[in-house]
């Protein structure tokens, strides 16, 4: 969304631990069991966010001096909470935290929040209010099953739902378009979408550089779309080619459903944002 429809993007997390979203963009491995080692994070991050939130100060320029922010792009990162102690968490930092994105909605065009999957308090609330609600699956039939079974009345009520499978193997027998026939109810052409595998991609995660490995695969695809070089038939493309689709199919899948794709891309030039295939 940020390199490829120029949004300023505001991501963020809410989980208290076991929380992975921040070491893989800006380069830093973190403990997951440990604060101590992630001085990196301490004057800036959703503490001081919620801080500044509480004294209405929270205006552009100090947001921007709360988060990560990256050469050429318009992606602010907020890391998540140094506190350490849980009842601490949630008692200064979660009841303030709604408030907060509230106030920083004001300075960019999306705030994408991770939630904690979890059926805590902040998590139903943030689910709740959002303007749009990001599902993230896997072609695993049990989870789909268990997940349908137990939320289906409330997802099918909530409007605005958009599934989203990772790490997607075109291969399988549960692929995107068996998965609209088989839960029909809950999918359909416009609220789902993929993220391919990519080795590429994986590499990249592991070594903590993906906004790289992103900028210049995008680059790459979107010259490789407006020259003619990337033939878009089914299971021949390359394979980090065929991420760049889906991905980039997906995401402007949800700006749609946020009437927010108002720019129109030299993918979508060309056509192919509209080519779907699996």
């Amino acid at each position: 969304m940020s390199l490829l429809y120029k949004k300023k993007v505001l991501m963020m997390q809410t989980q208290f631990s076991m929380n992975n979203l921040e070491a893989p963009l800006v380069g830093k491995k973190g403990d997951i069991f440990s604060k101590e080692d992630n001085g990196i994070f301490r004057e800036i991050g959703l503490d001081a966010a919620v801080m500044y939130s509480r004294m209405n100060m929270l205006i552009g320029e100090t947001l921007e001096r709360c988060c990560m922010t990256f050469p050429n792009t318009s992606l602010l990162l907020l890391p998540g909470t140094e506190t350490s102690n849980l009842e601490t968490f949630n008692r200064d930092i979660c009841s303030s935290v709604i408030s907060m994105i509230g106030q920083a909605e004001e300075y960019v065009d999306l705030v994408m929040i991770d939630t904690n999957s979890g059926d805590d308090e902040l998590s139903l609330d943030l689910m709740s209010s959002a303007d749009l609600l990001v599902i993230n699956l896997t072609q695993d039939r049990y989870v789909m099953n268990k997940l349908f079974l137990e939320h289906g009345e409330w997802l099918v009520a909530c409007k605005r739902v958009f599934y989203l499978f990772g790490n997607y193997d075109k291969d399988s027998a549960y692929n995107i378009i068996n998965c609209r026939r088989k839960y029909g109810k809950f999918f359909n052409k416009d609220n789902c979408g993929i993220i391919p595998h990519s080795s590429k991609y994986m590499d990249a995660y592991n070594d903590y550089n993906i906004l790289r490995m992103v900028r210049e695969g995008l680059y790459n695809y979107k010259m490789g779309m407006s020259q003619g070089k990337i033939k878009l038939k089914k299971y021949s493309i390359e394979q980090t080619d065929y991420f760049f689709h889906q991905a980039s199919l997906s995401v402007h899948k949800m700006l749609k459903i946020l009437d927010m794709a108002n720019s129109r891309t030299m993918i979508e030039r060309s056509g192919s944002v509209d080519h779907e295939y699996i």
